[in-house]
């Protein structure tokens, strides 16, 4: 038993997938995942004070350094991914600090009532810090969010957007 968390370890901190995470990260994150058993259905390494809810659901490629790098250094994050719906994630996105993204909402008239939406985030996007992406969301490719961002319907490629409720500041 301690040679095999020994093991795995050691095989985490050689990865290549890993090389832009500091070791100690990596290590702390290690410890709350498989100890203390917080995001323990994560297959990869999730930052220590993020929370993957529905990690199953999730669709990315799991050889992506920047979307690991993401996972493993974006503290505050909160993936709430429902069962019934997906969040997929393209190749070269990642996000910072804080983010939020939510597979369901509540119901306007009837709060127990959750409508399920997938979302899907395009290749090569950046998601500022403080933003949240809501159920039934549809990113393009190279899109930038801005900084505490709420963004509720979908955009297309190469744009840069923000705001309450977010809208397209600038097309790329």
């Amino acid at each position: 038993m301690k040679q095999s968390i020994l093991s795995r370890i050691n095989s985490i901190f050689k990865s290549k997938k890993y090389e832009s995470v500091p070791v100690n990260f990596l290590i702390v994150n290690f410890i709350f995942q498989k100890l203390f058993l917080l995001n323990v259905f994560a297959k990869f390494s999730v930052h220590y004070t993020s929370k993957v809810s529905g990690a199953r659901n999730l669709r990315f490629n799991q050889n992506d350094k920047k979307i690991l790098a993401s996972f493993a250094a974006s503290g505050g994050c909160y993936f709430s991914v429902f069962d019934g719906t997906t969040l997929e994630i393209g190749d070269g996105t990642l996000w910072s600090y804080g983010v939020g993204v939510h597979t369901a909402n509540h119901d306007f008239f009837d709060r127990d009532v959750y409508i399920k939406k997938s979302i899907k985030i395009g290749k090569n996007c950046w998601i500022g810090q403080g933003a949240v992406i809501t159920a039934g969301v549809v990113l393009g490719d190279n899109v930038t969010v801005g900084a505490n961002s709420v963004v509720t319907k979908s955009f297309p490629d190469n744009v840069v957007i923000g705001g309450i409720p977010a809208k397209i500041i600038r097309e790329l």
